[in-house]
């Protein structure tokens, strides 16, 4: 079912940039049922792998929308740690250093799954086929917006063709909301006259990407990072999927000579010298040098417009998090959209979104601007990549052919009241008339335990699996009934007052 807001036309939401974050809210609109309009001025997917490292909150998302497998599908099997050797060839003698991502084994004991190295591309790609399975349309590329206006009902974009055979021709499309999730040079950004605040240029580099056949030289050796300290090679090497292909870095220091350092012969050189094999065959498929900044916006919407991804913020490779800031503001406002077009939620909701998202990007944002900054203990970047989203237990063994339920299988699109026992005061609440549909879900006895529930209490978690509300101990009917619709008007924003039964 499609929910169309009244007196608009063409769509409810139009998502600019068909990347992470364009892509993500795109797909959380879809699953509600909200038609939204994918533009990106790209032709095509990119071919280049980019970023690389999808977290296990990432991870766990995808999951719950049924992309695992497919995601998988395009990864490099490594061990998640950085190997610092000489050379590629001197594998064998370099030394293993933990780095930021828990391992699988950790990973098991907080998750049904765990985090992986999926390029950047083959991501976008799973992603935008999603959405189009979804929406039942693909994105449309090749489509710039070039002008944007604002009244109280919605918005109106013209467009128009990017790629030069369509003419000059304008269309005007309308939303009831813009999510402008194109890039870190947003130019919808600049047209709702958002600043994007913050240094320039922290970070000077060179990178590459080419394919080698490197894995058949570093046999067992499997890392998600190779950090290379010949002299004369020195930089990183990261895997980025389909057997040959590979990124290469170097951070530039000031006196470095750029124009003679990409030089496409001599960057070719100087891989092979990073292979420690002066005859590896190099086919570079694009090399370039490049700054890193760390910028945010100074707010994260201007009406109906909401940043989100590159957008919003620009980090650093120095454990900016990029990839991971981007698929948590395309969740953020995707969820939050759908609540107000459904009718679920007040337009103020929305306001939410800056409101818990801001500190957070601009945590990561300090951290990348930091030229001393480094990557936190497993523990701590795993509760910061968490979010404290609700605790992993699993129900029961999965059935012969099927896969095991984890807690977090079981949250919904609105609120979700998990129960130690079927309770009938508890269940008798959440069948009342809610703003927000609230679904009550009772755990195994031993789940339960996992989570501290028991007789007569409840956990609300939101469509995001974060916990907003928990109780100990009702067991009266309208004593549930006062304070479920309380933590709904809490979570909503709504005084007591509007709240019909709360006490």
């Amino acid at each position: 079912m499609t929910h169309r807001t009244p007196g608009l036309r063409d769509h409810d939401v139009v998502v600019v940039g068909a990347g992470p974050a364009g892509l993500v809210a795109a797909a959380q609109l879809a699953r509600h049922g909200i038609d939204v309009l994918v533009l990106d001025k790209r032709t095509g997917v990119s071919p280049l792998p980019r970023a690389v490292g999808v977290t296990l909150r990432q991870m766990e998302i995808f999951r719950g929308w049924g992309l695992e497998e497919r995601l998988r599908a395009g990864t490099d099997d490594v061990d998640l740690a950085v190997l610092r050797t000489r050379t590629v060839a001197e594998a064998g003698e370099g030394t293993r250093v933990p780095i930021n991502v828990p391992d699988v084994v950790q990973s098991s004991v907080v998750s049904p799954t765990a985090s992986a190295r999926v390029p950047q591309d083959h991501l976008e790609q799973v992603l935008a086929d999603h959405v189009t399975r979804l929406t039942g349309r693909p994105a449309r590329r090749g489509t710039e917006v070039i002008g944007l206006s604002q009244d109280e009902a919605g918005v109106t974009l013209a467009v128009r063709d990017a790629t030069g055979l369509g003419g000059d021709a304008v269309e005007q499309l309308r939303a009831a909301y813009v999510v402008a999730a194109d890039g870190a040079h947003s130019p919808i950004r600049e047209q709702v006259g958002i600043e994007s605040v913050g240094p320039d240029a922290l970070m000077r580099g060179i990178g590459a990407e080419f394919r080698a056949p490197l894995w058949p030289i570093l046999g067992p050796h499997r890392y998600a990072l190779y950090s290379i300290s010949h002299p004369d090679g020195a930089g990183v090497l990261i895997p980025s999927g389909d057997g040959t292909r590979w990124q290469y870095g170097v951070v530039l220091g000031p006196n470095d000579d750029v124009a003679a350092l990409t030089r496409p012969g001599a960057l070719a050189d100087r891989i092979r010298i990073a292979s420690g094999l002066p005859d590896l065959p190099v086919d570079l498929v694009r090399c370039g040098a490049f700054t890193a900044d760390a910028k945010l916006a100074a707010t994260f919407s201007s009406g109906r417009v909401f940043l989100a991804g590159d957008a919003a913020h620009r980090v650093t490779p120095r454990g900016g998090n990029g990839l991971a800031m981007a698929v948590r503001g395309g969740l953020a406002i995707g969820w939050r959209l759908a609540w107000v077009l459904r009718g679920w939620a007040p337009a103020h909701f929305l306001d939410t979104y800056e409101t818990e998202v801001r500190p957070l990007a601009a945590t990561d944002v300090a951290r990348a601007a930091d030229p001393h900054g480094r990557c936190h203990a497993v523990l701590t970047e795993l509760l910061h990549d968490l979010g404290g989203r609700l605790q992993h237990a699993w129900l029961a063994p999965g059935a012969p052919g099927r896969s095991p339920v984890s807690t977090l299988d079981l949250v919904g699109d609105g609120l979700t009241l998990f129960l130690g026992e079927d309770d009938s005061a508890w269940r008798t609440a959440a069948r009342l008339d809610h703003a927000v549909p609230v679904d009550a879900v009772t755990l195994p006895p031993a789940t339960a335990h996992a989570l501290g529930l028991h007789a007569g209490s409840g956990l609300l978690a939101r469509p995001d699996a974060v916990p907003v509300a928990r109780w100990y101990r009702v067991t009266r009917v309208d004593r549930a009934a006062a304070e479920l619709e309380r933590a709904v008007g809490d979570v909503l924003g709504l005084p007591a007052t509007t709240m019909a039964g709360a006490t």
